[in-house]
C-alpha cells in the first residue's frame, strides 16, 4: 500500500476563513534563549486547514467530532473528479455510480488555490440538491478541495451543510483537502481528527492509500 498525505501544512502563511482567527505559534521555551527544551504553544481555529466537520458543526444535540466512528473515519474511498466552474449540481451527483460507496472525496479547480494564501470567495462547492442527493445515495463522509462544502455566501452554504450534516448521526464532512495532483481511483482512506471533546469540528490528519 502506498500512501499520500492529503493534509494541508499548518503554518501562519496557510489560507483561513474570513474573520477566523489567525494560526500563530509562540514559543514558550527554546534552547536559543537557553532553555533546556523546546516547547511551543499553539493557538488556531477548530476549522483552520484540513478539517473535519461533524454533525454539531450545525445541530446543537448533534454528534460531536470526537464521536464520531471509526467504521466511518477509516475505509474505502473513492475520488472523482468535477470539472466545472460553477458549484456541483446534483445532476453530476446524479451520473456517478455511488452505489456501496460510503466515502467521496470531489476535486474540483480548488485544489491549485487551496496551497494559496490568499482566500478566494468564489471556490466551487456543493448547491443543496447535491449535499441533499449525495445523502439519498447513502454517502457519510465527504471530502472537499474547497475551504467549505458550501458556497461562502452563509445564506447558500449553511443549508447545504445542514442538508448534509443532517442526513445521519454519523454524517462527516472533510473541507480543506489537499488533492492537487491526485488521480481519481479507489483509496484506502484514514482520516483523524484531533480529540477534541464536545467540540463540532476539529484538524485532522488525512491519508489516502492506493496499491501499487
Amino acid at each position: 500500500m502506498q500512501w499520500m498525505d492529503v493534509t494541508l501544512p499548518m503554518r501562519a502563511e496557510t489560507v483561513h476563513w474570513p474573520g477566523h482567527p489567525l494560526y500563530t505559534v509562540s514559543e514558550m521555551m527554546s534552547f536559543e534563549r537557553g532553555d533546556p527544551m523546546n516547547v511551543t504553544a499553539v493557538s488556531m481555529c477548530s476549522h483552520f486547514g484540513t478539517h473535519i466537520d461533524a454533525p454539531r458543526h450545525y445541530f446543537a444535540t448533534g454528534t460531536a467530532v470526537d464521536e464520531l466512528s471509526l467504521q466511518v473515519l477509516v475505509g474505502p474511498c473513492r475520488l472523482v473528479i468535477y470539472p466545472g466552474r460553477e458549484h456541483i449540481p446534483a445532476s453530476f451527483i446524479q451520473d456517478l455510480d455511488l452505489e456501496g460507496v460510503e466515502r467521496l472525496f470531489i476535486r474540483t479547480m480548488n485544489s491549485p488555490r487551496l496551497v494559496k494564501p490568499e482566500f478566494y470567495p468564489d471556490y466551487v462547492a456543493l448547491t443543496i440538491p447535491a449535499a441533499q442527493l449525495l445523502v439519498e445515495k447513502g454517502v457519510k463522509l465527504l471530502g472537499v478541495d474547497g475551504y467549505s462544502i458550501g458556497p461562502f455566501e452563509p445564506e447558500l452554504g449553511m443549508p447545504v451543510h445542514r442538508a448534509f450534516l443532517g442526513g445521519g448521526p454519523q454524517q462527516v464532512a472533510i473541507e480543506e483537502v489537499s488533492l492537487l495532483g491526485v488521480p481519481p481511483g479507489e483509496y484506502q482512506l484514514i482520516a483523524l481528527p484531533m480529540r477534541l471533546s464536545g467540540l463540532e469540528a476539529a484538524p485532522a490528519r488525512v491519508l489516502l492509500g492506493s496499491e501499487g
